[in-house]
């Protein structure tokens, strides 16, 4: 094992470290730190804006961040960790949209988790939007 591997604990399912996440002058997370042991539910709590959905986004990669850290059973993170997010599960509060996205955006965010070919997707998501109208 080398050094990051060992810095990252194995017992843990989720580890943030400082996580800052901006939108122009607005700090919708600011220096969040936090560690979820495997096994262990943990739900977010709090008031509209302040900064559940962006923290969850981040997590799962589907914002990018700009500054921190996140590893999935002490791995790092990274867009392009199909591997590691299908292993997630997330159960948003109300309907999974992201109302500053477009249907097809929507759609293709959770898609976005399991398949990584951006052709495939582009593809499935015109199929899914076909189906249901």
């Amino acid at each position: 094992m080398d050094g990051e591997d060992e810095s990252h604990e194995a017992g843990l399912a989720v580890e943030v470290d400082s996580l800052v996440k901006r939108y122009g002058e607005l700090v919708a997370v600011d220096g969040l730190s936090l560690t979820i042991p495997r096994g262990q539910v943990l739900g977010l709590l709090g008031p509209n804006g302040s900064g559940k959905t962006t923290t969850i986004s981040c997590i799962l990669q589907l914002l990018t961040y700009d500054k921190g850290s996140i590893h999935v059973f002490g791995e790092p993170m990274t867009p392009t960790s199909y591997g590691l997010k299908r292993r997630i599960g997330v159960v948003p509060q109300d309907v999974a949209v992201f109302d500053e996205l477009t249907v097809a955006e929507n759609v293709n965010a959770f898609c976005a988790l399991y398949v990584r070919d951006r052709a495939e997707r582009r593809s499935l998501v015109a199929e899914a939007i076909a189906f249901v109208g």
